[in-house]
């Protein structure tokens, strides 16, 4: 069921705008739900007890009798309307993103414009604004739809094998096909990562962590603990694992010395390295130990600002 707008109010009772505006403000009726700066929508429950005013009036009820009487379908009829808003509120937010995916995806972000995404849509630029603040947030937000859309073509696949390599490219396929939607985006997500000011640090990190929760579930399940212990932290891992397959895509965009498979290749290589050493099948504690100490003394000695290597070489 569709809300209504006041005019549609209109038209199906015959009351005018300004009776239903006096009939909320004595509490006869509910609010309209607000869904942009400039408009509201209203429930087809408003109309129902406009019929039952305009009834109990004609018996001879005056306003205070009637709004008892009507009490508690007016607090119901609140409730069905706010629910009812922000269902609208959610489709059309989510039409919006399906646009501007759709359009970033054809056009570019510099070729895409805010008034086709709208005029797409059927809205105003007013009430896009309303659900993204920015352009450059509604870009962010597509990081998500595009990992969906690459999500929904390899699931069935990962959930038909054990070989957690297997999933992996899959994953990777799908990585490959979101930075072909759209080739800035992921540069773009990572300045704002980057950046701790940025209002949509949290919009990308939560992507990311949506995008690597399976395959950090996948080695955690994997790990053997008395294996290289105290070397991993699983977080840490998966996120390098996608930085390398970003860079690797970086690298193989630059000329044409590399294949959309070298890059998938090498990508699940690294993985599989990193699988094994989860499972104990590769042992890496004589290699930690051997720079251990230096990580340590490094880590508590930040390069200097001015370039020079002060007391580096003592520590090496």
């Amino acid at each position: 069921m569709r809300p209504l707008t006041i005019s549609e109010i209109e038209r199906a009772t015959g009351v005018t705008r300004s009776t239903v505006y006096y009939y909320i403000g004595e509490g006869l009726l509910p609010p309209g739900q607000k869904v942009s700066a400039t408009r509201s929508v209203y429930h087809h429950s408003h109309v129902d007890l406009l019929g039952e005013i305009g009834r109990l009036k004609d018996e001879g009820l005056d306003l205070k009798k009637i709004g008892e009487m009507l009490a508690d379908r007016v607090e119901a009829a609140a409730e069905d309307a706010a629910g009812l808003a922000l269902r609208q509120n959610e489709q059309t937010r989510s039409a919006i993103l399906d646009a501007a995916a759709h359009r970033f995806a054809e056009n570019g972000y510099e070729k895409t414009r805010i008034s086709d995404i709208c005029r797409d849509v059927g809205v105003t630029s007013q009430t896009l604004y309303s659900h993204f603040p920015s352009k450059r947030h509604l870009f962010i937000a597509c990081f998500r739809v595009y990992f969906d859309w690459m999500r929904a073509q390899v699931d069935p696949a990962i959930e038909q094998t054990d070989d957690s390599a297997a999933r992996m490219v899959w994953r990777s396929w799908a990585g490959y096909g979101i930075r072909a939607l759209s080739p800035d985006l992921q540069a773009v997500a990572r300045v704002e990562a980057l950046d701790p000011e940025s209002e949509l640090q949290p919009l990308v990190r939560e992507t990311y962590e949506r995008m690597l929760a399976d395959t950090e579930q996948e080695l955690a399940a994997e790990r053997d603990l008395r294996a290289n212990p105290g070397l991993f932290d699983t977080a840490l891992v998966v996120h390098g694992l996608l930085g390398a397959f970003e860079s690797m895509l970086m690298r193989a965009q630059w000329d044409d010395e590399f294949t959309v498979a070298d890059v998938m290749r090498n990508h699940v290589a690294v993985f599989a390295a990193v699988r094994a050493a989860y499972a104990g099948r590769v042992d890496l504690t004589e290699d930690w130990q051997a720079v251990s100490a230096l990580v340590e003394r490094l880590a508590a000695q930040p390069p200097s600002r001015n370039g020079s290597s002060g007391g580096m070489k003592e520590n090496l």
